[in-house]
C-alpha cells in the first residue's frame, strides 16, 4: 500500500485582497520566517511523505512562480527538491479541486503503478498549520477510515461561529474517527452557533481516501468527469478545458453517503479572509510582550497594541478607536474615532472593511474587475520568471523601479525604442551585457543603457540581486520591449 500527497496550489485567494492578487495569490506571499504558505506546505509534506510521493498541482499561469519558490526554498535538500519538481503538474485551465485531483492521479499513474488500495492525501497549499509534529500524527488518524473505503475529511474544532467556513456534522464513531451525518456549507451566524453546540467541526479542506473509493464516488456523482478516469493523463490534459469546474466539496462530499471525519488537532487556519487572518494572529499577543521586527516582506508579527482591543501589523497609532486591526508593510496607519474596522494598506490600494464582513471582499474584487480596474490582478510589485519589479515612482518622462533578480536567473536580452535606463546596484551583484560588452556591477556601481541598445542582466550569486532602475523617455509602457531571447 502506497501513500502519496497531492498539494493544490492554484487558488486565487481573492478574499485576502489587496495583499493577495490573481497573478501572485496568497499562497506565494512570504508569511513566516520569510517562507510562503506554499513553501510551508511543501515543508509539512516533506515531514510525512517521501519526496517522490509528493505531487504539486497548479495553474499554468503560476509555472515560473512555483519553480522559483521551489528553487529558493532552503528547507529542502537538492535531491529532494528535484524529485518534487519532477512531480509538478500544471493545469491548462483552472477547474477547481475535483478535476485537479483527477488530473494529479492520472499524472501519478504515468510515473508509477497505483492500485485501488493506495492511499491519497489532498492538501491545500494556502493554510497555516502548526506544529509540524502534530500535523504528522494527526493525518495518520485517517488511515483506518480510508482503508474502510471512506472518503475522509479532516475537521477542526471551531473557536467561534465563522460564517465563511463549511461545517461537518458527525454521527457515530467508526474506525478511530466518525461517520459524517451531513455537510453544511457557509451557514449564517445563528446557524453556525447552533452547529457548534451540536459538536460540528469546521471543514479543513484536507482529504484522505483510497484511489478506488474516490473513483467509485466520482462515477456516481460526476459521471461526465469520471469518463476520463479510464483515459490516460495526456487525454485528460488535452480535454481539460472542456471539463466542468467544480470543487471536491460540491462535486462529491455534499452527495456521498460514504464520508468519514477525523479531528485535525494542530492549530489551523485557511487565512481565507481578513477576519480569519486576524483570528490567527491575535493569540500571538500573549507570546510576544514587546513588538518585534520581522524580515522585509514577512507577515510575521511586527507590532501590536493591546489597548481597547486594537491590533496592528506594521506601524500604527490608535486614538479613541476600539477593536480595530491595521496592516501596512510601509506606511504609518492612524485610526481616530473608529470601531470594529479592518484597514489594509498596499502601494496601489486601500481596503477598509468592518469586522465580520471581510468575506464580502470577494464580491468587491468581482465588482472592480467588472469596472475595468486591474488592481485585482497585479499590485505595485509584478513578478516575472527571473524575479520581480516594483514601480516606486512615476512622473512625466521618467519612472523609478526596484528590480529584483533571483539567484542564477537572467532577464531576457532586450532593447527599448523610446527610453534609456540607468541602473544602480543596491544589493548583490549583477553581470550585465550592454551592446555586446560584458561587465559586473556590485553595490553602489552604476550602468547606463542607451535607447535602442540590446542588454540583459544575470545574477551569478546565490542571493537576490536588487537594482534601482531609472527610465527616461517619451514612452515608458511595459510594452516598449523588443525581446531577442526568452527568459
Amino acid at each position: 500500500m502506497k501513500k502519496i500527497a497531492f498539494i493544490l496550489a492554484g487558488g486565487k485567494g481573492t478574499r485576502l485582497w489587496p495583499l493577495s492578487r490573481e497573478n501572485y495569490p496568497k499562497q506565494f506571499i512570504p508569511f513566516k520566517n520569510n517562507l510562503s504558505l506554499f513553501q510551508m506546505a511543501i515543508e509539512r509534506a516533506g515531514r510525512a511523505f517521501k519526496p517522490e510521493d509528493i505531487y504539486i498541482i497548479s495553474n499554468e499561469n503560476y509555472r515560473f512562480t512555483i519553480l522559483n519558490q521551489m528553487d529558493m526554498f532552503g528547507g529542502l535538500q537538492k535531491s529532494a527538491r528535484e524529485k518534487i519538481k519532477a512531480n509538478i503538474i500544471f493545469e491548462p485551465a483552472p477547474k477547481n479541486t475535483l478535476p485537479a485531483i483527477l488530473l494529479s492521479m492520472k499524472y501519478a499513474e504515468l510515473k508509477r503503478t497505483l492500485s485501488d488500495d493506495d492511499i491519497i492525501y489532498v492538501f491545500p497549499s494556502d493554510h497555516i498549520i502548526e506544529p509540524l509534529a502534530a500535523f504528522r500524527s494527526s493525518i495518520k488518524k485517517a488511515v483506518p477510515l480510508a482503508e474502510d473505503g471512506k472518503i475522509v475529511v479532516f475537521g477542526v474544532r471551531p473557536d467561534y461561529p465563522k460564517e465563511g467556513y463549511g461545517y461537518i456534522v458527525k454521527s457515530k464513531r467508526h474506525k478511530g474517527g466518525f461517520l459524517v451525518k451531513r455537510f453544511v456549507e457557509k451557514p449564517a451566524r445563528q446557524a453556525a452557533e447552533h452547529l457548534i453546540k451540536e459538536g460540528a467541526f469546521w471543514n479543513a479542506g484536507i482529504f484522505c481516501f483510497i484511489k478506488g473509493a474516490f473513483l467509485r464516488e466520482l462515477s456516481k456523482f460526476q459521471p461526465a468527469i469520471a469518463v476520463y478516469s479510464k483515459s490516460g493523463y495526456k487525454t485528460l490534459h488535452k480535454n481539460f478545458k472542456a471539463i466542468k469546474a467544480i470543487s471536491m466539496d460540491y462535486g462529491i462530499m455534499q452527495y456521498t453517503k460514504n464520508a468519514g471525519v477525523v479531528e485535525f488537532s494542530p492549530k489551523w487556519s485557511d487565512l481565507g479572509s481578513w477576519d480569519s487572518f486576524l483570528q490567527y494572529f491575535t493569540p500571538l499577543e500573549m507570546k510576544y510582550p514587546k513588538p518585534r521586527q520581522s524580515p522585509k516582506g514577512d507577515l510575521s508579527l511586527t507590532g501590536f497594541t493591546r489597548k481597547k482591543g486594537n491590533f496592528n501589523i506594521g506601524k500604527a497609532e490608535f486614538v479613541e478607536s476600539e477593536n480595530s486591526f491595521t496592516y501596512s508593510a510601509n506606511r504609518l496607519m492612524c485610526l481616530v474615532g473608529l470601531k470594529d474596522v479592518i484597514a489594509i494598506d498596499s502601494p496601489d490600494s486601500l481596503l477598509l472593511v468592518k469586522k465580520g464582513h471581510s468575506d464580502r471582499v470577494k464580491d468587491l474584487v468581482t465588482m472592480i474587475d467588472k469596472k475595468g480596474y486591474t488592481h485585482s490582478k497585479d499590485g505595485a510589485t509584478v513578478y516575472r520568471p527571473w524575479g520581480y519589479y516594483t514601480v516606486l515612482h512615476e512622473g512625466k518622462g521618467y519612472k523609478v523601479k526596484e528590480i529584483g533578480v533571483y539567484p542564477k536567473k537572467t532577464i531576457a536580452l532586450q532593447s527599448h525604442k523610446h527610453r534609456s535606463e540607468h541602473w544602480n546596484v543596491v544589493e548583490g551583484e549583477a553581470r550585465v551585457l550592454v551592446a555586446g560588452k560584458s561587465t559586473s556591477a556590485r553595490r553602489n556601481e552604476s550602468i547606463y543603457v542607451p535607447k535602442g541598445v540590446k542588454h540583459t542582466v544575470y545574477n551569478p550569486t546565490n542571493k537576490l540581486t536588487k537594482i534601482i532602475e531609472v527610465q527616461i523617455g517619451s514612452y515608458l509602457g511595459e510594452d516598449d520591449i523588443v525581446r531577442f531571447t526568452k527568459y
